[in-house]
């Protein structure tokens, strides 16, 4: 069992720096915040050049973070250093944000925000933290104003007392998790309930109105309050998640039912991932991007099926669009519900199904900065003029023709040198993925599929594809037939219609 006191020293520490003035300068922060860091739980674990590397990402993370919340310019140390304090609390333990993380990595499954190897790479001060971009940012804007909409909606009141106390609150018997929630509503009844505030897209919104639930996480989320909550002494009645849904510009409650057996793999997951890794400086090995494996005879069987209905569909033309994507989507179905992320192909030699390796590069980069990668290292020319570069460059040789004609020359020479016409930029994934990769990243949470479906086009094939070709041509035939035959039942009311076939049943 974790040594409490250790914990306790830490959060004395770290609230006595809350408590202090605003440092002078930012090397003072760092200073401070480095100090704090040095009484983290696992800091005999934590290598000093991950340690200064993480808290100087950070400042450069909080300042983009204020930035993004205040204005362009408005971040001052005073608000830089208090979120890189935050963020140096949260690497003391488990937040409400990361335990599904934590359940799903020992549960084996892939999902959710993150992955057990990243969040350990994470609370070992490896990887920093990200400053997120605006719609990420959304629901840390949006939080008081849907607070005022549920007090004002439902006519109760935040038990401000309740939460101060959740704030401060450090489970004996389980240090490492921590966690507040948005709110602790008292209604007049005497009631009170867990709730957190979300503010998803109106895509996500959707999906959860028809999965009548939201995330796992969320879930996860506000069973861990809800033990602080009992283990600390307050009473509550029920947990909800209050989603904005802003198709309809209203909170739609999702009542979370509680489950003890979560709640105890809940505790049991974090206590090994912390004791067991994080303690221990061990990263988890967590499920790897593999090749999609067709040695499954069934499976393999159904998919050629299906690819080879696609490829009858696709000669039919624009009349049968509707059915050929239908059967492409069952393949995508088969392939995403066996293989997931995994990449592999379908190869009938006159058709294929392919899926391939896709990489969101935003996810990539977002990944390199918290590795302490720059990502501007791993852009290259793709031979393709840029034209705004191109424009800057013209700017300068007239700006420099005004001041000098002279000069101009020795400008273009060195323009030559430097490489000449300037070139647009790509990302090369391949290297980027392999410099993560080598100090222990996992890029899984940049990892897509892209699926295609072809026709073979080769002339060895020819032969394959033009019986194909006649078949669907015959099938066209006889579509044309039947809708020619019941062409006047398509014109009648399809009641009337209905009441004849009931006519004629015996």
């Amino acid at each position: 069992m974790p040594d409490i006191k250790v914990f306790n020293r830490f959060d004395a520490a770290a609230i006595a720096e809350a408590e202090r003035p605003a440092p002078a300068n930012f090397t003072e922060s760092i200073r401070r915040l480095s100090a704090l860091i040095d009484l983290l739980p696992q800091r005999p674990v934590i290598e000093d050049k991950h340690a200064e590397r993480w808290v100087n990402r950070c400042i450069e993370m909080a300042i983009v973070r204020m930035e993004l919340e205040h204005g362009e310019g408005k971040a001052t140390i005073a608000s830089v250093h208090e979120h890189v304090l935050w963020h140096v609390r949260r690497a003391s333990a488990i937040g409400g944000s990361e335990i599904g993380t934590v359940v799903r990595h020992f549960r084996n499954e892939r999902g959710g925000f993150s992955n057990a190897r990243n969040l350990t790479l994470e609370k070992l001060l490896i990887m920093a933290p990200q400053a997120g971009d605006e719609a990420m940012n959304r629901g840390v804007r949006a939080e008081p104003w849907l607070q005022r909409m549920y007090l004002e909606e439902h006519d109760c009141v935040s038990d401000e007392g309740a939460l101060d106390v959740l704030k401060g609150f450090r489970w004996e018997k389980a240090p490492q998790i921590v966690g507040t929630p948005d709110d602790l509503i008292l209604y007049k009844s005497g009631r009170r309930r867990i709730i957190d505030y979300k503010c998803p897209s109106a895509a996500v919104n959707e999906e959860y109105e028809k999965k009548g639930m939201v995330s796992f996480d969320y879930v996860c989320q506000v069973h861990q309050y809800g033990i602080f909550s009992r283990e600390s002494g307050i009473e509550f009645d029920g947990m909800d998640i209050e989603c904005f849904d802003p198709r309809y510009f209203k909170l739609v409650t999702y009542e979370i039912v509680y489950d003890a057996d979560l709640e105890e793999e809940m505790i049991a997951g974090a206590d090994t991932l912390w004791n067991e890794f994080v303690m221990k400086g061990v990263v988890p090995e967590v499920p790897g991007l593999g090749t999609l494996d067709t040695d499954d005879e069934e499976t393999k069987s159904l998919m050629e099926n299906l690819t080879l209905q696609a490829s009858v569909l696709k000669v039919i033309g624009d009349e049968l669009t509707t059915r050929q994507k239908e059967v492409l989507s069952r393949i995508q179905a088969i392939g995403h519900n066996a293989h997931a992320l995994n990449e592999g192909k379908i190869d009938l030699g006159f058709a294929a199904f392919d899926r391939k390796r896709s990489w969101d590069e935003e996810v990539l980069g977002q990944l390199a900065t918290a590795a302490g990668l720059e990502i501007e290292d791993f852009k290259q020319g793709n031979g393709k003029f840029d034209a705004d570069a191109g424009e800057g460059l013209l700017k300068t040789i007239f700006e420099a023709h005004e001041q000098d004609a002279d000069a101009v020359p020795g400008l273009l020479a060195d323009m030559v040198q430097a490489g000449g016409l300037p070139q647009k930029k790509v990302l090369n994934t391949d290297d980027l993925i392999e410099a993560l990769e080598a100090i222990g990243v996992d890029v899984t949470p940049a990892a897509g599929i892209s699926e295609k479906f072809s026709l073979s086009r080769a002339k060895k094939n020819a032969e394959k594809v033009l019986q194909i070709k006649n078949e669907a041509i015959r099938l066209s035939d006889t579509i044309e037939e039947v809708v020619e035959q019941g062409a006047e039942d398509l014109l009648r009311d399809p009641a009337e219609v209905a009441e004849d076939e009931l006519m004629m049943e015996p």
